[in-house]
C-alpha cells in the first residue's frame, strides 16, 4: 500500500475558501461584554427571549435527562497537565484568529432556557483547554485550540504530530505550549488523518516548507487526500460554509442566544490555513 508523503504548497483559492468558514471564530461578540445576555435579554433588538412553551419543554428535559451522571465532566478531566494563561491566539498582523475566553458564559453554572440542555452539557464538556497526557510519558493532546485536538506522539527523535488544526495561528500555538510544559524537541513527522480543513490547515504552524520538502519532515495521509481536500473544500466549499454557518450560527455573537458550540468542538479558528500538495513515494 503506498502513502503519501507531502510538500507544503498553499493554494490561495483553497485559502479562501475556507477562511470564509472561519469568519466569526476569531474575536467574535462575547456574553463577557453583554452583560445583559446573562440575564436573557437577546442581542438583538428584535430577538425575543424563549416562550414558556420552549422553556417548559427545556425543563422537562433536564428533568429527565440523566445528567446527575457527572462521570463525562470527571473523565474529560484526566491526565490534564496545564491551561495557558492567555485565551486568545492571534496572527501575525495581530488579529485575533481564537478566542476561547468568549465562551465563558458557559462556565457560569448557569441553566439557559435558550439553550437545549444537552448543547448546553456538551459545550460545557468542549470547554477543555489546555494539555492533557493521554499515555503516559507517550502520547498527549492539546484541546480547546481549535475546533479538533491535535495529538502529540513523543517519538525516539522528535514529535510526531497526528492532525494539526485548522490555521498557523492555532497549530503553532499549541506546539509551542507543548514544548513549553513538556521541554523541548523538534517536529520529525506529521500524519493527517484525513482531508477535513480543521484537521490539516494549521500545518504552517508546525513544519517548516524546506524541510518537508526535502524529505526531513516526513507529512503522510490517506490515499486521495489531495483529491478529497479540492473536491470537498474547493468544489463544495461554499455549500460547506453555508451549511456550517446556519447549522451552528457561527456568524453570531457567542452568548446563550447566538453561538454555542459545534458539538464536536468549540468552534473553527480564522487565521491562515494551508494546503499541502501530494508526491507518491514507494
Amino acid at each position: 500500500m503506498r502513502i503519501k508523503t507531502l510538500t507544503l504548497l498553499v493554494s490561495l483559492t483553497l485559502m479562501s475558501s475556507i477562511s470564509s468558514m472561519s469568519f466569526a471564530a476569531g474575536g467574535g461578540g462575547s456574553a463577557e461584554t453583554d452583560p445583559a445576555a446573562l440575564q436573557g435579554k437577546h442581542f438583538d433588538p428584535k430577538g425575543k427571549p424563549p416562550s414558556q412553551y420552549t422553556i417548559d419543554k427545556q425543563n422537562v428535559q433536564r428533568a429527565t435527562l440523566p445528567f446527575e451522571d457527572q462521570r463525562d465532566f470527571e473523565e474529560s478531566k484526566k491526565g490534564f497537565i496545564a491551561a495557558p494563561t492567555y485565551t486568545t491566539i492571534k496572527g501575525d498582523d495581530g488579529v485575533v484568529a481564537w478566542n476561547i475566553g468568549s465562551y465563558d458564559y458557559l462556565l457560569k453554572g448557569k441553566d439557559y432556557d435558550s439553550i437545549h440542555p444537552s448543547l448546553q452539557r456538551q459545550a460545557q464538556l468542549n470547554m477543555a483547554y489546555g494539555l492533557y497526557e493521554v499515555v503516559p510519558g507517550k502520547i498527549y493532546q492539546i484541546r480547546g485550540f481549535d475546533l479538533a485536538n491535535m495529538t502529540i506522539i513523543k517519538g525516539d527523535t522528535g514529535w510526531i504530530l497526528f492532525d494539526v488544526l485548522t490555521s498557523k495561528e492555532t497549530a503553532r500555538a499549541a506546539l509551542a505550549f507543548a514544548n513549553e510544559q513538556l521541554g523541548y524537541r523538534p517536529v520529525v513527522a506529521v500524519v493527517l488523518s484525513h482531508s477535513h480543513g480543521d484537521h490539516f490547515g494549521g500545518i504552517r504552524g508546525v513544519v517548516n516548507e524546506e524541510d518537508v520538502k526535502s524529505g526531513k519532515v516526513p507529512v503522510i495521509a490517506p490515499e486521495g487526500f489531495m483529491e478529497h481536500a479540492v473536491s470537498e473544500n474547493i468544489y463544495a466549499g461554499n455549500a460547506m460554509t453555508r451549511r456550517m454557518q446556519l447549522t451552528y450560527g457561527t456568524l453570531l455573537p457567542r452568548n446563550p442566544h447566538g453561538h454555542v458550540d459545534q458539538a464536536i468542538g468549540k468552534n473553527i479558528s480564522s487565521g491562515e490555513i494551508g494546503l499541502i500538495e501530494n508526491q507518491t513515494v514507494p
